[in-house]
Parts: C-alpha cells; structure tokens; sequence
C-alpha cells in the first residue's frame, strides 16, 4: 500500500521559545538587546522599537491607609471628602482589591478622577449670594435664554394681548422649545377679542389639530390679524381645512402659512383647500406647495384674482379721495371768484 502523499516532514530542529530564550537573559543582557532592536528596521513591530522607560525601584505592596495619607497631605485635608461619595461605589472597590501595582495605578487614578469632579463642581456651583443676585438679576431682566434664539416671554406676552396693549401688534412664538399645547390654546383665546396683534407666529411648535380648531374659532371672530404662520406643526388635513374654511367669515387675513405639516394632507384633501379657497376674497398669499398640478394651477388663480381685486379698490379708493379733493378745491375757487370785487 503505498504511504505517498501521508508522510509527514519531520520537525525543524531550529525552533525555539523565544519567551524561555529571554527568561534567560540578564537585565545587561536585556538593555543590550533593546539598544539593538532601536536599528532595526519598520517591520519590527511599534512597541518593540522604543526602550523600557517604565522601570522603577519596586514600591512594595499596595498600602491602602499610605495613599490616603499620601492624598491628605497633598491636598490639605480635602481627600476624605472627596473619597467621601465614592465609599460605596468604585472606589471602595478599588481599594478592596489586591495588593499589586495595577491596583494602586488605578486607585490613584480615581482619587485624580474625584479631585478634578469636585473642583468642576465648586467652580460651576454658585455661593448663596450669587444665587440672590442671579435671581434678582432674572426678575429684572426676564427674557429668556433658549437654544432657538426666541425672546418672547410667554406669560407677559400673553397678558399685553389680553390687556388689548395697543403696543402689541406681532406674537412671535416660533421654535419655542417649552410651550404647551395649553399655553397655545391661550393664546388663540386670547386673541378673539384683541384689536392690535396684526402678525401671529407659532411655527415649529409642535401644534396639533386643537390649536388649529381653536385658531380657527378665532379667526372667525377676529377682524385684526392679517398675517398667520402656523408651518412645521403636527397639523393633519382636518386641521387645515377648519383653517381654511374659517375663511368664509373673515375678510381681513391677507397671507396665510402652513407648509412642512408631519401629517401629509393628500389629493383629497387638496381639492377641498381649493373649494374653501374660492369662498374667500381677501386672501393674497397662501405658504403650501400643493402636490397636485390641478388644485395648485387653480390656487394661483384664486390668488391672483383675489390680488387684482385688491389693487382695483386701491385705485378705486385713489381716485374717489382725488375727486373729493378736487371737488373741495374747486368749491373753494368759486367761492373766492364770488366774493372777488369786480
């Protein structure tokens, strides 16, 4: 039976253990072998290149009470209280573990750790009167401080619409992080009644189908407002078109926003917007782009009837004010050519 192709070569007597082979060395021997491989080529690996930096005079064991008394005088007393929230946690592991030196480097890491974690939080932390003085400090100045850059203070905005301030004539609330429904709903409520905000603002603030019913409500009572934005909200197509259809019964809103809504209206929906539209004569400017070619060909032209429309009453308005005036100066004229001495 022939045995070709199953032998195997014997082994190679030149392999050697290479850890045996250094366990031998002595440390001259070994500071020698590592001024050697500094010449080495690149292909020797990274940590292999550089020489021992790392050898110290042994320190013995791990001494829990020395680190403690080493960190008390380094500090000046301060270490028992930085150890202090730490006894039940990592801490107090760290010191319950072995005597080796990974021990005392990762103990001492952690005392470094707590050190630099109570100076943060001394330095951030205010005094009582810093507290006293950044409280007075709010309530003399009240503007808020929020990421979206909005200054509106919501509770005295509120108020001044109540109120009826005259002063009041734009509610900004767009991309205020807080505000709640609730607050919304109070100001659409407010607003009912309110005879000088002409610009309402509430993008981006998470608005739903109640804030549009409710602004709805107010839209058909309001005779002031000429300019609502109600884009990047949580508004569905029922919303809109309680919106649109409040439209009916006010002749004073002139631009009307609400693009970029969550929920997608859809064709249906879009066809209705357009019925509501025609209903409606005073509306100039209209923020949603329409998906479909038909209903937003029609929009156009409503608006665009509705702007011709506008600019005709202008000059309506123009000339009856010019011949109103020249009838004035043209009874004035006869009246100065009567009493004329001839």
């Amino acid at each position: 039976m022939s045995t070709f192709g199953s032998r195997r070569e014997p082994k190679e007597d030149h392999e050697v253990d290479e850890d045996q082979l250094l366990a031998t060395l002595s440390s001259e021997e070994l500071q020698e072998l590592e001024r050697e491989l500094v010449h080495l080529d690149d292909n020797v690996p990274a940590g292999m290149r550089q020489p021992d930096q790392t050898s110290k005079t042994p320190t013995g064991g791990f001494n829990r009470a020395a680190l403690l008394k080493y960190w008390e005088d380094e500090y000046d007393g301060e270490q028992v209280s930085l150890l202090s929230p730490l006894q039940g946690g990592k801490a107090q592991n760290v010191f319950n573990k072995h005597d080796t030196k990974e021990d005392e480097v990762e103990a001492k890491d952690e005392c470094k750790k707590a050190q630099i974690r109570k100076k943060c939080h001394q330095k951030n932390s205010p005094t009582k009167s810093s507290r006293r003085t950044e409280n007075t400090d709010r309530n003399l100045d009240p503007t808020p401080n929020r990421p979206s850059g909005n200054p509106t203070v919501i509770d005295k905005t509120l108020e001044q619409i109540l109120c009826d301030d005259p002063t009041m004539s734009e509610v900004n609330l767009n991309n205020i992080e807080d505000i709640s429904q609730e607050t919304l709903l109070r100001f659409a409520e407010a607003l009912r009644t309110n005879t000088h905000v002409h610009v309402f603002s509430l993008a981006n603030t998470h608005a739903d189908d109640r804030v549009a019913f409710a602004i709805s409500k107010m839209l058909c009572e309001n005779r002031f407002i000429r300019n609502l934005n109600i884009e990047s909200n949580y508004v569905s197509g029922q919303g809109i078109l309680a919106l649109l259809a409040a439209l009916k019964d006010n002749r004073t809103l002139e631009e009307l926003r609400f693009h970029n809504q969550r929920h997608i209206c859809g064709g249906k929906v879009e066809m209705e917007m357009v019925k509501l539209l025609r209903e409606n004569t005073s509306l100039l400017k209209l923020g949603y782009q329409f998906d479909l070619p038909g209903p937003r060909m029609t929009a156009t032209s409503i608006l665009t009837h509705n702007q011709d429309q506008q600019r005709q009453t202008r000059l309506q308005q123009k000339t009856h004010h010019h011949d109103h005036r020249f009838g004035i100066d043209r009874n004035i004229l006869f009246l100065f050519l009567l009493k004329t001495p001839r």
